[in-house]
């Protein structure tokens, strides 16, 4: 762009701006060299007539006016080619600025991620958890461990202990059972029963005595 386009203000062209003229002037000159291929064509087209007319004269002239249109072309199809290897690089640096354009979001954004999934952090985090539920299991032991007893108040508490053992083994023990009659009777009774097993062990001895 020139010193005048910068002093009155005229905008320097965008990527698109570029590549529509680059586009426009590859399609005139396509058009151009079609036109001069053509013409080529006609020309020696032109010159055989004139060779079967026997006219050498104008057969040469007409291969010349051939021969330079056949210049023309090449030099036209160089100008394409030329304009076409120039679009395209345009093409590719825009495709390689897009792309790294593309590139560096992923990467801003793979940082971002890789912070939030950093490795050292979670196994920090994962500690610290198991550090919290670890005092938290051990608070809840301390509260639910009973407090101490006193001197006094344990004394009390064993002594109660013994008097229940003592009466839950009094009551695995049967009272014994009062007999039924008059206990001078049952004397009587036994004293009888005495006599009569003594009096028999002596009528068992008096037969072996006589033998």
């Amino acid at each position: 762009m020139s010193i005048k386009d910068i002093l009155f203000g005229k905008r320097p062209k965008n990527k698109d701006e570029i590549v529509a003229q680059l586009r426009t002037s590859i399609n005139r000159l396509t058009l151009r060299s079609r036109n001069y291929e053509r013409k080529a064509i006609e020309e020696r087209n032109r010159a055989k007539q004139y060779l079967k007319m026997g006219n050498k004269g104008m057969a040469t002239f007409a291969l010349r006016k051939f021969r330079r249109y056949q210049n023309f072309l090449g030099k036209y199809t160089a100008f394409i080619e030329n304009l076409e290897t120039r679009l395209i690089a345009i093409e590719e640096a825009h495709d390689v600025s897009e792309l790294k354009e593309a590139f560096e979001l992923a990467g801003a954004e793979l940082e971002n991620a890789r912070k939030l999934v950093n490795s050292e952090q979670i196994l920090e985090m994962m500690i610290k958890q198991e550090e919290a539920m670890h005092e938290i299991s051990r608070s809840s032991e301390i509260l639910a461990t009973p407090s101490e007893m006193g001197v006094e108040e344990a004394g009390d508490i064993e002594s109660e202990l013994n008097r229940l053992e003592a009466e839950i083994a009094l009551e695995g023990i049967e009272e014994p059972k009062v007999p039924q009659g008059d206990i001078i009777t049952e004397k009587s009774s036994l004293a009888s029963e005495l006599e009569d097993l003594r009096r028999e062990l002596e009528s068992s001895k008096k037969p072996k005595e006589k033998e």
